[in-house]
């Protein structure tokens, strides 16, 4: 495989996450196909690349000049076969694993040998998605996370039969396009922050679920807690301030009163059940009927790009 630097990508997936990675990739000046299976698809993304890219000069994340040069390397198609002409294949489709093997034993065959075949899983085993391909050693994920413009990380998971050129590759390009990768070693389900997340969101909904302590008052403990030092503190970094002894004292004490159940929170099946679906069902852990989901996205967006335009720098 070369170790050439990538000049195009094709984007396969018109949904929630194909439409803003493709504005990562034309920001940082590569020539960007967004292919979907349909016109009406394809018009869709069209209009949330455009969105997003909107979106980032009017709060100044990037310059209207700057996303100008982006939108004009953008281009679109309904035909899988656009993806040939790509060194890098980013594929952002259902997530469903036998739809994505097929998809990629169809790439294998249609891309030339030099390029990488990337899935945007969140959750699958690439070494599993990679399972009916001849050239396995060129698949890897890229987890962008969402939203894929305004969020800096992407998890590159390296699987069983992934090579080390193209984990390295994949990982150059993405510091190119302005975020912070991180290299997954072992390809296990939720890779990287998921797993940490779903640790998280586990004892969270653990504490409600027991009356521990209200949704409002766990989501704003976190908020105004750890969560807060989180973008510059990490765990580590923590652990070794207090000290070794400390950290030691403190989850000899804590941790067998942690919930460490191995199946989804019975909750969750409760609220499953009596149809409290979230924001689409008006309720869910909150009332929806009283909040605006909306108005939530736009703070948590608002909130990434001041992030982004302050980012600290990695260390």
């Amino acid at each position: 495989m070369t170790t050439d630097p990538i000049s195009r990508v094709a984007i396969i997936g018109t949904g929630q996450m194909g439409p803003t990675i493709g504005v990562a990739t034309t920001l940082a000046g590569c020539p960007t196909t967004l292919i979907g299976r349909t016109a009406e698809g394809v018009a869709s993304g069209q209009a949330q690349f455009d969105a997003a890219l909107g979106f980032m000069v009017e709060h100044a994340v990037v310059t209207a000049d700057a996303a100008a040069h982006a939108a004009a390397l953008l281009r679109t198609a309904t035909d899988v076969a656009a993806a040939a002409e790509a060194d890098l294949v980013i594929e952002s489709i259902v997530e469903h694993l036998p739809t994505k093997q097929e998809f990629f034993r169809t790439l294998d065959g249609l891309c030339p040998p030099d390029a990488i075949l990337a899935s945007n899983t969140s959750g699958l085993r690439i070494t599993e998605i990679a399972a009916l391909m001849q050239r396995p050693e060129r698949a890897v994920t890229t987890h962008f996370w969402n939203p894929g413009h305004l969020m800096p990380l992407v998890e590159v998971i390296q699987g069983v039969r992934t090579s080390e050129e193209t984990v390295q590759r994949a990982y150059r390009f993405l510091l190119r396009c302005g975020k912070r990768p991180v290299i997954g070693r072992k390809d296990l389900p939720g890779q990287i922050c998921n797993r940490l997340q779903q640790a998280l969101i586990r004892e969270a909904i653990y504490m409600v679920q027991e009356g521990i302590a209200s949704a409002d008052d766990v989501e704003e403990a976190l908020k105004a807690g750890a969560g807060l030092r989180w973008p510059v503190y990490g765990p580590f970094e923590h652990a070794d301030v207090v000290g070794t002894k400390l950290s030691l004292a403190v989850q000899a004490a804590v941790l067998p009163s942690l919930c460490n159940a191995a199946e989804p929170a019975p909750l969750l099946q409760e609220m499953l059940d009596a149809g409290r679906l979230g924001i689409r069902s008006g309720q869910g852990f909150h009332d929806w009927t009283a909040r605006n989901g909306d108005e939530l996205l736009r703070r948590r967006d608002l909130w990434l790009a001041e992030r982004m335009k302050a980012a600290p720098l990695r260390s």
